[in-house]
């Protein structure tokens, strides 16, 4: 693992340093592919993602109850057997600047306003400023194929990239990019997903769609709303009635976690409380013995193998394939000046994240263009991936842009699995001879690799290699 900054100054005009962590392949990394991974926010910090989701390493409950945690303050890590390291090198970056440990004007103390106002454009120069740099820094990874990936407001940041890098077609950048990922993704300002100018049908269909809200209830929305103002917010057919029906929506649906619906983690929710949360870590606070009487009382047992600890007695996530915790642990390790000193970063660094505050501003209206730009000009491909249990961005408004894009279908939406049996991972449409794909993930929320990190893997993997998807056999009664 290598962590330390990109210098971006001179691009970005301003003095400005990128923190990243390099994390080389478990294969071969002189010939296995560079994954980029961002999160999104705007204003996360990738570092979550590398601890909770998909690094090798991963931060959750059990790593505040361990001999180890007690005794030094730094919560422990785990192996993860679903690491996308296990299919190349994995590379993040904190951005923009003062997101993660990154900062300007050389001074890592500053707040997460210490670097002006950001929007879209100003982004994806940064963030190709920061690769390019990158690969200065490490110039043999040079022969290696770079994939984008990312999810959330990543859905801008991943294709602002690629764009950028079409842009430069600098023959040390450009010749690396193979294709790009968007997981749970953003597509513009004026487009509907993560934008404005739509009704509520998209929710609403997702509700209804997952049994959230009555029949009964759908039917009155229909009705005394109307199509035209569910899905374009046009007027009403009846304002009134339409108010009473929407009102209580709340009510029947109930309570969930905003990314995942099925998650059973309520009151250890990995975002719910960095929302807007700002984290000054200093020295004092983040070192010293922690105090028997914050252990989390479960049964820390392993798997075979080392891996991430099993459900045990504490809490189980969505459909019991994660474990709780990694937001909380994820900030006490971050925090630890023992940590700092391993990552190259200052001990005295605010280290800023937060899940859609800051100064950004979102200035992209709608990344469709860009999409069908790709595929007329370029030979990269493209994977749009979603949770099917996702609130927050949901798969049905997904998988209706995607179908949108005017592509023909080489594969019609299919079912896709784990072991070319029963094992299902979700369902799959192929456009452009397999060059432009919409995925869905069963029972996932938002952060995919989190939640799902089995088939996340499995999906990354075929898709990286080229190879289809795995099939769903009917007549199957054990995987091969």
């Amino acid at each position: 693992m290598f962590s330390g900054y990109v210098n971006t100054s001179e691009m970005m005009g301003i003095p400005c340093q990128v923190h990243y962590w390099f994390i080389e392949s478990e294969g071969d990394a002189t010939t296995d592919p560079t994954l980029l991974w961002t999160n999104g926010g705007p204003g996360a910090s990738s570092m979550f993602g590398i601890t909770v989701e998909l690094g090798p390493l991963l931060l959750n409950e059990y790593s505040l109850s361990t001999d180890e945690y007690f005794k030094t303050g730094v919560p422990t890590l785990y192996r993860n057997d679903f690491s996308w390291s296990k299919l190349g090198s994995i590379l993040m970056f904190d951005w923009a600047p003062p997101v993660g440990f990154s900062y300007c004007n050389n001074d890592p103390t500053g707040d997460g306003f210490s670097c002006g106002k950001w929007d879209d454009e100003r982004m994806a120069k940064l963030s190709y400023a920061a690769l390019s740099g990158w690969y200065d820094l490490f110039p043999e990874r040079r022969n290696n194929k770079l994939f984008l990936t990312g999810e959330s407001y990543a859905g801008i940041y991943v294709p602002k990239l690629a764009q950028q890098i079409l842009l430069h077609n600098d023959p040390k950048v450009r010749p690396q990019l193979a294709g790009f990922a968007v997981g749970d993704g953003c597509l513009g300002t004026e487009s509907g997903v993560c934008g404005s100018g739509n009704g509520p049908w998209w929710d609403v269909l997702f509700l209804y769609g997952h049994h959230q809200i009555s029949t009964e209830l759908f039917d009155e929305l229909v009705s005394e709303c109307g199509m035209d103002y569910l899905k374009y917010a046009k007027p009403e057919v009846d304002p009134i009635k339409c108010r009473e029906a929407l009102n209580r929506i709340d009510y029947e649906k109930g309570g969930y976690f905003g990314y995942a619906l099925y998650d059973d983690c309520i009151y250890q929710e990995g975002l719910r409380r960095r929302r807007r949360r700002r984290l000054d870590a200093s020295l004092g606070r983040s070192e010293g013995r922690v105090e028997r009487t914050e252990r989390v009382a479960v049964a820390a047992t392993t798997e075979a193998g080392g891996g991430v600890p099993v459900r045990g007695h504490g809490w189980g996530g969505a459909l019991n394939d994660y474990v709780c915790g990694g937001g909380d642990a994820y900030l006490k390790w971050i925090a630890s000046g023992a940590v700092r000193t391993a990552m190259h970063v200052p001990l005295n660094s605010y280290f800023y994240d937060s899940d859609g505050g800051g100064p950004y501003s979102g200035s992209e209206k709608n990344l469709m263009p860009f999409y069908h730009q790709v595929a007329a000009t370029t030979d990269l491909k493209v994977l749009i991936y979603n949770g099917d249990s996702d609130p927050s961005i949901n798969s049905f408004e997904a998988a209706n842009w995607t179908s949108h894009m005017g592509y023909i279908p080489t594969q019609t939406w299919r079912p896709w699995t784990l072991d070319n049996c029963l094992r299902m991972g979700g369902y799959v449409t192929r456009y452009q001879d397999h060059r432009f794909d919409f995925l869905t993930i069963r029972g996932s929320g938002h952060m995919v690799p989190q939640f799902k990190p089995e088939p996340a893997l499995e999906f990354l993997r075929a898709w990286i290699k080229g190879e289809d998807y795995k099939h769903y056999n009917s007549s199957c009664t054990h995987p091969p």
